[in-house]
Parts: structure tokens; C-alpha cells; sequence
């Protein structure tokens, strides 16, 4: 069996021995595998921000490694679960909208899995998505695994609006550091600012400018700069950006052009 890297983004958290067993199943069924856990602190159910993260990680992985997304916001006995093949990884999980949300084209290749027995229906992810991870791991035929599909559920993803000198975006994402990241790119910027002033707006802050990066700022200030996910992000240099401004994960941001 080839050396695998198996991915797990999830909402199971660090208390509970969740994460454990999914990694426990892997390892006993992939001697060898290396385990990258993307998240597990997850907000629960919250697909978006689970498919901000895995969509964010997974192009820095080598081909061939498999990913599972195990966010699940409906746990019932008709929930589908999916494999997916795009640019060479391989993504499983419940198929309830993540899929739409982690590219920009339709993948080629998409499944239905089917099998194995479900030894725990409350906890499905454990018997399907391990006993897909190690199929793929061993290199067997992956179209045995399930039946090809044509589409998956769909989740639209959220995004920003442009009308004449404006574009009008919102917070899909608070990090870490209470750095809250927009749904605005880099390329819509760059396609309505025609080089002169502008104003980014969120709430009854603003900021005139967006900087190259957080060094360029001094200590407490506002600052707008792309990050490393190409995303517009509002931060306060070495603050909370969440718990000074106010700033949460649905606020609109608008950036006015002249």
C-alpha cells in the first residue's frame, strides 16, 4: 500500500474522542499514512467555514492525497456521502453542499458512495469516510466505491456584488486572530479601481487605503489588505478587530470608488 497524506476538516472539536477515532480507523487501515488535521475547531454544521479552510489548504498538498470534509449539519439515514476527484485529490464527505463551495469549476469525476455496513449510525463519518480514504489508499478501483453522479447538492457560494463604482461584499470569515475576511478578491478590486480614491466601509468604520501588508500599518490601527487566501481582509494591527469593532462573520463591507 502506496504512503498516503489524509486531510480532516471538522467540527468535532478537541474534547471529545471524535477526531481520535477517525484518525484511530485510518491508521489501522493505512499503515504508515500521515494525518493533517486542517481544522477540527470548526464552528458546528457550519459548511462555509469549513469550506473556507479545506479550500484554502488543499491546493498546497500533493497529488494524490485525500481529504476528508466531515462537517455535517444533517445526520440522518438518507444523507448521501460523496467522493470526488479534482486535479488529482480526493475529497469525501457528506454530500450536503461543501463540494459546491471548495472549487470553481464542476469536477470531473463525483460519486455517491455506497456500503460499507453502518456499525454507528450517529456517527456515519467514522464506517464511510474512513472505509473510502482506504479504498483510495490502496489504489483499487475507485468507481467501486460508489455510483458516478452528475451533480451534488448545491450551496451557492456568497458573493460580492459590483455596481457602478461600488462593490458590496460581507464578512465570511473570522480567523484566529479576530481578522475578518471578506468575500471581495483581489481581481474584483483590481476591475473596478481605475487608480484613484476609494473608501472601504464596514459599519461606522472606514479606511481610505489598503495596505500591502499588516507590517505597514502602526500598532491599533485599521487596516485593509488581501491575505494569503486572496480575500480582502479588516483587521486591527495586533488587536481584535472582532471585539473592538463589533465586526462579525454576515457584516456587509463596501468599498466606493470616485
Amino acid at each position: 500500500m502506496a504512503e498516503r497524506i489524509i486531510t480532516i476538516t471538522s467540527d468535532f472539536g478537541s474534547k471529545d474522542y471524535y477526531s481520535a477515532a477517525i484518525s484511530g480507523r485510518l491508521l489501522s487501515g493505512i499503515p504508515g499514512a500521515t494525518i493533517v488535521n486542517v481544522s477540527n475547531q470548526i464552528t458546528q454544521y457550519s459548511i462555509h467555514e469549513a469550506a473556507f479552510n479545506l479550500r484554502n489548504a488543499w491546493q498546497y498538498f500533493p497529488a494524490g492525497t485525500i481529504h476528508l470534509a466531515l462537517v455535517n449539519r444533517n445526520h440522518n439515514s438518507e444523507m448521501q456521502y460523496a467522493l470526488v476527484e479534482y486535479n488529482g485529490h480526493y475529497f469525501v464527505g457528506p454530500d450536503n453542499g461543501i463540494f459546491g463551495l471548495l472549487f470553481d469549476e464542476q469536477p470531473k469525476l463525483m460519486l455517491h458512495l455506497t456500503g460499507p455496513e453502518i456499525v454507528s449510525p450517529t456517527f456515519r463519518e467514522l464506517d464511510i469516510c474512513t472505509h473510502a480514504a482506504i479504498r483510495i489508499a490502496a489504489g483499487g478501483d475507485i468507481m467501486s466505491l460508489g455510483t458516478q453522479t452528475k451533480s451534488l447538492t448545491e450551496s451557492t457560494p456568497f458573493r460580492p456584488v459590483t455596481e457602478s463604482k461600488v462593490i458590496k461584499g460581507m464578512v465570511i470569515y473570522i480567523d484566529n486572530y479576530h481578522n475578518a475576511i471578506t468575500n471581495i478578491n483581489r481581481k474584483i478590486f483590481a476591475e473596478m479601481h481605475s487608480g484613484g480614491k476609494f473608501i472601504v466601509r464596514f459599519g461606522k468604520y472606514y479606511t481610505e487605503r489598503i495596505a500591502e501588508s499588516y507590517s505597514n500599518v502602526p500598532e491599533g490601527e485599521i487596516i485593509a489588505t488581501f491575505g494569503s487566501s486572496g480575500m480582502l481582509e479588516i483587521a486591527m494591527k495586533e488587536s481584535s478587530a472582532r471585539n473592538l469593532m463589533g465586526i462579525t462573520v454576515n457584516d456587509i463591507v463596501r468599498i466606493d470608488f470616485e
